[in-house]
C-alpha cells in the first residue's frame, strides 16, 4: 500500500503533468488563431493624405496579383496648400514601401524607398525651392491577399494622389 508521502508525490507530479499538457495545449492553440486570423484585403486599405484642414481617405489606385497586368482606377484629387501629409495604416508601414514624388519639373521628381516601421507618415512639401510644384503622389508595396480561389498570394499595390494647387 503507498505511503502517505508517495500519494503527495504522485498527485504533485500528476498536476505538474496536467499543467504542461495545459500549457502547450495553449500556445498551439494561439499559434493557430495568430497564423489564421483574416487580415485586410490590398483592395481595402486606404492612406489618409491631408493638407490645409482637409482630409481625404485614399483607395489604391490599382492592386494586381504580382505577374499579372490590371486596370488602374480613378486617382483622387486633393487640393494641396503649402504640404502634403500622407498617413499610412500598419498594413503598408510595417514592411518595405516606395514614396514617388512627380513635379511639374521632370528634374524634381524623387523616389524614397523606405523600410518596415522607418516611417509611418510622409510630409511632402507643395513646391520645391527651385519652384516646381507636386502635380501626384504614389505610394506603393507589395501585401498578401486572396486570388479568386482563396488563395494567398502577394499582390502589387499602388495608391495614386492628384495634387491640385
Amino acid at each position: 500500500m503507498a505511503t502517505k508521502r508517495s500519494r503527495t508525490n504522485l498527485r504533485q507530479f500528476l498536476i505538474l503533468i496536467a499543467a504542461v499538457v495545459l500549457v502547450v495545449a495553449a500556445s498551439i492553440g494561439f499559434q493557430q488563431w495568430w497564423n489564421s486570423r483574416p487580415g485586410k484585403e490590398p483592395k481595402d486599405v486606404t492612406i489618409t493624405a491631408s493638407s490645409g484642414g482637409e482630409t481625404l481617405e485614399v483607395s489604391p489606385f490599382s492592386v494586381c496579383e504580382i505577374g499579372t497586368t490590371c486596370e488602374g482606377e480613378t486617382v483622387p484629387e486633393l487640393t494641396v496648400q503649402d504640404s502634403l501629409k500622407l498617413t499610412l495604416p500598419k498594413d503598408i508601414y510595417d514592411h518595405d514601401w516606395r514614396l514617388l514624388k512627380i513635379y511639374d519639373d521632370p528634374e524634381a521628381n524623387h523616389e524614397e524607398f523606405h523600410s518596415g516601421h522607418e516611417q509611418t507618415e510622409a510630409e511632402i512639401a507643395a513646391q520645391t525651392d527651385a519652384g516646381a510644384k507636386l502635380t501626384v503622389v504614389e505610394v506603393s508595396t507589395a501585401l498578401i491577399g486572396h486570388n479568386d480561389a482563396g488563395e494567398e498570394s502577394p499582390y502589387a499595390v499602388v495608391w495614386s494622389l492628384k495634387i491640385n494647387h
